[in-house]
């Protein structure tokens, strides 16, 4: 039987993936034109750069993954850094409906490669980022918690790609836009 952890972290794979597959799906009901439309209440705001910055945080975290040699490591000596403020930005992913489903069919196929070699995967991860005032900031996680943050992180701009639908007159399906506990409140309050 698998352990607790390791129910975990494939929980979270299964989760990222039904995300991903998920938004190529609401993409792929997009033409390019859509894709790329500035918003008008976000400027500069695309429904393609939110897929990209999405999937920028995602490949940062897998990149560190696949580079995982055992699964023994400690507090003292984790994997990383996962720097999510140097993230390389994929011009076609932005820029083109297939470009933003290619980018997804490849992060859910490095999820795939990832859930085979589960068990090299270890706990601890080092990450950093910029604060606010421009200083770099690292901290210690783990990896179970920075591939929730990637997951939530994700929603959070589904939500947002949700709103540039609308401004677009389309109609994003509802849970599209809310976080499993947002679910989970409105189904409890209907009981």
């Amino acid at each position: 039987m698998a352990s607790t952890a390791s129910q975990t972290l494939d929980h979270l794979f299964t989760h990222a993936t039904d995300y991903m597959r998920h938004l190529a799906s609401i993409i792929g009901k997009l033409d390019d034109t859509q894709y790329t439309q500035e918003s008008a209440a976000l400027p500069g705001s695309t429904i393609g750069k939110h897929v990209r910055h999405v999937l920028d945080h995602f490949a940062l975290l897998f990149a560190a993954l696949a580079s995982a040699q055992s699964a023994s490591n400690n507090m003292q000596n984790p994997l990383g850094p996962v720097d999510y403020a140097h993230r390389e930005r994929s011009p076609l992913t932005e820029s083109t409906v297939d470009g933003g489903q290619c980018s997804i069919g490849r992060a859910i196929a490095i999820v795939e490669q990832l859930r085979e070699r589960e068990t090299a995967i270890p706990s601890f991860i080092t990450v950093s980022d910029t604060l606010p005032g421009g200083t770099t900031a690292s901290f210690l996680s783990t990896v179970d918690r920075e591939l929730w943050f990637c997951i939530h992180h994700m929603i959070h701009h589904n939500a947002i790609i949700a709103s540039l639908m609308f401004e677009l007159g389309l109609n994003p399906p509802t849970e599209f836009a809310y976080a499993p506990s947002t679910i989970k409140l409105a189904h409890d309050l209907a009981k």
